[in-house]
C-alpha cells in the first residue's frame, strides 16, 4: 500500500478563503458602483413633477443589500405619482390624464439597460484584482 502526502494544502485553503474574501469584497463593489450609476443616470432623465409634492427625482436612491445585491428605486408614499411617470396609464378624475403605456418603463430600466453591458467587464476586472490581492497571478 503506497502512502501520499501534499504538502502546503492548509496554506492552499488559507490562500483559497483569502480570495474568497477579497472577490466577495470587490464583487460587492461592482454592484454598489453600478447601482449608483442607474441611479445618478435615472436622476439626470426623470422629470422634476409637481413642486408642492416634491420632486421624484430626490426619491431615487440605492438600497444595499448584504451579498453583492442592491437595489435601485424611486417613488414611495410621497412619489405616488412615480409608477404613472415611469410606466404611463390614465390618472386624474375619471382617468381623464392619459400617457401612453410604456411596459419596460421610461427611466429606470432603460438606464439599467444603458449600464448592464458594463457589469460583467467589471467584475472581471475586479475578480483579477482581487486574484492579484491574495498572490495570484491570473494571468500564468
Amino acid at each position: 500500500m503506497a502512502r501520499v502526502e501534499v504538502d502546503g494544502l492548509p496554506e492552499a485553503r488559507a490562500a483559497l478563503a483569502g480570495l474568497k474574501a477579497a472577490a466577495d469584497r470587490h464583487l460587492d463593489q461592482v454592484c454598489a458602483d453600478s447601482a449608483e450609476a442607474v441611479a445618478r443616470r435615472t436622476r439626470a432623465v426623470l422629470p422634476l413633477g409637481p413642486g408642492a409634492g416634491g420632486h421624484l427625482r430626490a426619491s431615487v436612491g440605492v438600497t444595499r443589500q448584504p451579498g453583492m445585491a442592491a437595489t435601485v428605486g424611486h417613488g414611495g408614499p410621497r412619489f405616488r405619482y412615480g409608477p404613472w411617470i415611469e410606466f404611463g396609464g390614465n390618472v386624474g378624475r375619471h382617468h381623464s390624464v392619459h400617457r401612453t403605456w410604456i411596459r419596460g418603463g421610461r427611466y429606470l430600466f432603460r438606464m439599467l439597460a444603458m449600464v448592464k453591458p458594463g457589469i460583467e467587464p467589471a467584475m472581471h476586472g475586479e475578480l483579477r484584482e482581487a486574484c492579484r490581492e491574495s498572490g495570484w497571478n491570473p494571468r500564468g
